[in-house]
């Protein structure tokens, strides 16, 4: 089962949430983490030197080999990003097929794993085309500010190109809202918002706005296990737990 975490508009976060689920669902389930971000901050979130990495996505994304940018981190297989994938898109240019790359290579892997979760850019370029079309589900990371759901309507729009166009069958998996603040009134009324327009895919788990994310990033470990106790952390499990139900699996 393969799930693209996607949303063009920055700091929603993606990356947290490809973190703490990709280290929830390893608990029970064989997990392969994907990190298609040229800013690499996935492979940052697990602590990962990008400096020493032989192989990473951008060798993937141009000379293929998947199976040999693979490596395990705290019982977790990641596929590590690198500035030097910023370069790729320009070098993939023309390129015929440019966009089922990712697909075909995870096509010759995906048996070994139950999920395999994306990590995309912040933007609706090819490496987020790339991963849409590998994907069976997309995942979207909401954040509870004003300006939120700008974009929403284009990534939806982007979906059903994919399917109509590339002859996929992506399906919405929902979304989450995440860096949630009770006590201020945009978070509540971007709540609200999502809830009025798009209730039937949003996930009942709300992720809080909690120190306990930035802290574990800074110390390259999923907040989840950096401190089970946060409230970010609490969130994330029911989240996955949510996930899990929604996806009929144990």
């Amino acid at each position: 089962m393969i799930i693209s975490i996607a949303n063009q508009k920055g700091g929603c976060g993606k990356t947290t949430t490809a973190a703490n689920l990709g280290a929830l669902l390893s608990e029970k389930h064989r997990v392969l983490l994907v990190d298609i971000d040229p800013q690499g901050n996935l492979t940052t979130h697990f602590g990962i030197n990008k400096a020493d990495q032989k192989h990473t996505i951008y060798d993937v994304m141009l000379n293929g080999r998947i199976e040999d940018a693979i490596i395990r981190k705290d019982g977790i297989d990641i596929v590590p990003s690198t500035i030097d994938l910023a370069g790729a898109e320009v070098e993939l240019t023309g390129k015929i097929g440019r966009e089922y790359i990712l697909d075909n290579e995870l096509k010759r892997i995906a048996r070994k794993y139950d999920f395999v979760i994306i990590d995309t850019p912040p933007s609706l370029g090819i490496f987020t085309i790339n991963s849409l079309v590998a994907s069976d589900y997309v995942l979207i990371p909401v954040q509870a500010e004003f300006f939120a759901l700008e974009g929403l309507t284009q990534l939806m729009r982007v979906v059903e190109l994919v399917n109509s166009r590339l002859s996929r069958n992506l399906k919405l998996l929902g979304m989450v809202i995440t860096m949630f603040n009770a006590r201020t009134r945009s978070s509540n009324e971007v709540l609200e918002d999502v809830r009025k327009h798009y209730s039937k895919n949003l996930f009942k788990t709300v992720i809080p706005r909690n120190v306990t994310v930035t802290d574990s990033t800074m110390a390259g470990s999923p907040a989840v296990r950096y401190n089970k106790n946060a409230s970010a952390s609490r969130a994330y499990v029911k989240l996955a737990s949510e996930l899990e139900k929604k996806l009929k699996v144990k």
